[in-house]
């Protein structure tokens, strides 16, 4: 039996912690909100900010475990504890064992900007696919007409709705993920199964209840609404995958619910050039930019991740319909009150929480709990929170040290070697030449320099980055991965937009995209 052993994680290791770190300061006007998380984000695990002290009873051993920032967005740790706890409660106590689907609903570039000027107007998104998938569903399984779809009588729908304002490269893109039960609930709790057909009816509705609810805001003119509703093609989509989740699917429900609420990075994506000041994100091929790979100067990731966090204190999903906060309240006091309880009941506990410990186990197999010595049980003995005491502890074990960057940087990535200008052979670490970093779509030059990927393979010369240095330009195809930064072994379809699709499928079968969240699982806790 392979002993798995809990190895707390090196905050100051992950580039987003050395962008942060070295590049906060050159980011112009920056709001206290956001300079008070990045302070927060900084202290993420580091012990210099307190730490709770492990003692094991039976050998004397010590343990010192770190505080945590506890934020949504910016930190990828923190991120993901939210994000498994949630997404467990989601789909074992919100979701009742029905088939599901996931719709993406996605608004044309015009207007995408409008959002991202007022946050508040992110809120009619939610409402807006609410009305629309409420109407459509109870039309398609005859539990009422159009024109009653904000009554509260009739088949209510099983909506869990996020918005997500992150494309493939952080660019600004506002669209609306729904986790949908397939059909709608009666009033006594039967279910009816809606058609898998009418896509673009949904569509329409989703397109005219946007820009309702947009005019009624203020934030569009009836001229703007005029224009978008003349176009041919209208920009706005509903995507609703190849088939639904199975209803004794729950650990698709559950990869659905934490696809919702991933973080709008993935570390795996990120490599920070310390020296030039610049970071490379990797994802797949854009269809506008034809490129899998997107240049930022560090100010400017900074910002771009910035305008991604959500605001404090909005929740990041909302429910609708049968699993609304009020229906289960009433479902809950009817069941009660059908079991003969004639007092009032009693208030509703409070949201269950999975321990740090169980994380732990969840993601690495190791328990973070058990002595590496003795296999004993850590027991919390003291919480150390004051900067005298820190130090006096710290500084006999040599970890009293300022905030310096962490001599080993983040693992290398052994499937890129280099950018290779295609046409002249030149070799360029990391950085394209003469291709300056900028947002949202960097402009090209006259004459566009085309890359190709290098895999590395087992050999005996390296250059000085640690690389196999690539064959020689005529020897490779000309045409051999051109405007890619590393190969993908199967191609996941994309819309338009470039919005990434998760394919449901019954059964629980996995999904490209279950990677994602795997990845950053695997960064995090």
């Amino acid at each position: 039996m392979v002993c798995v052993r809990y190895r707390p994680r090196q905050p100051r290791a992950s580039p987003i912690w050395q962008i942060l770190h070295d590049h906060a300061a050159d980011v112009p006007g920056l709001s206290p909100e956001a300079a008070g998380a990045i302070a927060a984000f900084l202290d993420c695990g580091d012990l210099q900010a307190g730490f709770t002290r492990l003692h094991c009873p039976d050998c004397g051993h010590e343990f010192l475990l770190a505080f945590t920032c506890k934020q949504r967005g910016l930190c990828a740790s923190c991120h993901q504890r939210r994000t498994l706890i949630e997404g467990a409660f989601i789909a074992d106590e919100i979701c009742a064992p029905v088939p599901h689907r996931h719709l993406v609903l996605t608004i044309p570039r015009l207007i995408r900007h409008t959002f991202k000027f007022d946050r508040a107007l992110l809120g009619e998104l939610h409402l807006a696919a609410h009305s629309a998938i409420t109407a459509w569903l109870r039309q398609r399984t005859g539990q009422a007409d159009l024109s009653a779809c904000d009554a509260q009588e009739g088949g209510q729908p099983g909506l869990v709705v996020a918005v997500q304002t992150f494309g493939d490269f952080l660019f600004w893109h506002p669209h609306v993920h729904v986790l949908a039960a397939a059909g709608v609930f009666a009033p006594n709790g039967d279910f009816h199964l809606a058609p898998p057909v009418g896509w673009q009816d949904l569509a329409e509705l989703w397109r005219h209840t946007v820009l309702r609810r947009l005019r009624d805001a203020g934030a569009l003119a009836d001229w703007q609404i005029a224009k978008l509703q003349n176009w041919r093609h209208s920009g706005f989509s509903v995507d609703a995958g190849e088939a639904p989740l199975a209803a004794d699917d729950a650990a698709g429900r559950r990869r659905l619910a934490e696809y919702l609420l991933r973080a709008p990075f993935s570390l795996e994506k990120i490599t920070y050039n310390a020296e030039a000041g610049s970071v490379l994100y990797r994802s797949e091929r854009h269809w506008r930019t034809k490129r899998n790979f997107e240049v930022f100067s560090a100010p400017q990731f900074i910002a771009a991740l910035l305008d991604q966090m959500p605001p404090k204190g909005v929740p990041q999903v909302r429910y609708y319909g049968w699993y609304s906060n009020k229906s289960r309240g009433l479902r809950q006091r009817t069941a009660g009150a059908a079991a003969g309880k004639t007092h009032a009941p009693p208030a509703r506990p409070r949201r269950r929480r999975t321990a740090w410990r169980d994380l732990i186990q969840q993601v690495w197999g190791a328990d973070p709990l058990k002595c590496p010595l003795c296999s004993g049980l850590l027991q919390p003995i003291a919480v150390v929170e004051a900067r005298a005491e820190i130090a006096a502890i710290l500084a006999p074990l040599g970890l009293a040290r300022p905030h310096e960057r962490p001599v080993a940087l983040s693992p290398p990535r052994p499937e890129v070697a280099a950018l290779i200008d295609a046409a002249t052979g030149a070799c360029h670490v990391l950085d394209p030449p003469d291709f300056p970093p900028g947002l949202p779509y960097p402009q090209p030059r006259d004459e566009p320099i085309r890359f190709r990927a290098e895999v590395m393979e087992p050999g005996e010369s390296f250059d000085q980055t640690g690389f196999e240095l690539p064959l020689p330009p005529q020897v490779v195809p000309a045409d051999a991965g051109q405007g890619e930064l590393f190969g993908d072994d199967y191609a996941q379809p994309d819309s338009a937009d470039g919005e990434p699709v998760f394919w449901s499928a019954s059964g629980g079968q996995a999904s490209p995209d279950d990677d994602f969240v795997q990845a950053d699982a695997a960064e995090s806790l």
